[in-house]
């Protein structure tokens, strides 16, 4: 009898041990940065999805040209869309599924010229913050447009949290840039 009551409690106390291990596994994936792939392969995974995009709606042409239809029916002012319906955005730019489109027009920016200022319209494509969790990588595309594009390359943010600044930047034609 004495053999049967210690073997009752090693397999009890056995038992006690399964929620700890389960929240070591929880804290373990939750909190190490280890666990989330890191921002060069969600930037590929990103990158080729727009390549995608892209290509279904028409080609980087098609972008650009939808591009400066924006610009030229927002010449005087500004153009701001923001996740929602898509018939207010040119087909192409639509196509692409973005998070947020904005245009400023270089004559409604206070201090400047159509001669100094060059148009460009930014889409945000991914990116979201995430408090206390993983934060979705920024990434967009800016497309210049006007006499002065060849003037112009992206200015990279100065800070702000994760998934909704950019810090670098790729050309991808002569008038398109991918930022991330």
């Amino acid at each position: 009898m004495e053999n049967s009551q210690p073997s009752q409690k090693s397999s009890l106390s056995f038992l006690l041990w399964v929620p700890v291990g389960l929240f070591v596994i929880y804290f373990l994936w939750a909190y190490l940065p280890v666990a989330k792939p890191p921002n060069w392969i969600e930037r590929r995974t990103q990158r080729q999805e727009l390549i995608e995009r892209v290509q279904s709606a028409g080609g980087w042409t098609a972008l650009q040209q939808d591009c400066d239809t924006l610009v030229e029916h927002n010449r005087e002012g500004a153009f701001f869309w923001f996740r929602g319906d898509t018939n207010a955005l040119p087909p192409t730019i639509a196509a692409l599924k973005p998070l947020e489109v904005r245009y400023y027009s270089p004559a409604a920016l206070r201090g400047s010229s159509d001669e100094t200022k060059v148009s460009v319209v930014h889409i945000k494509i991914f990116g979201l913050h995430s408090t206390g969790g993983h934060s979705t990588p920024y990434f967009g595309l800016e497309v210049v447009s006007g006499t002065n594009a060849d003037s112009y390359f992206p200015h990279p943010g100065s800070g702000g949290v994760s998934g909704n600044h950019y810090d670098t930047y790729r050309k991808v034609t002569n008038r398109i840039y991918e930022i991330y």
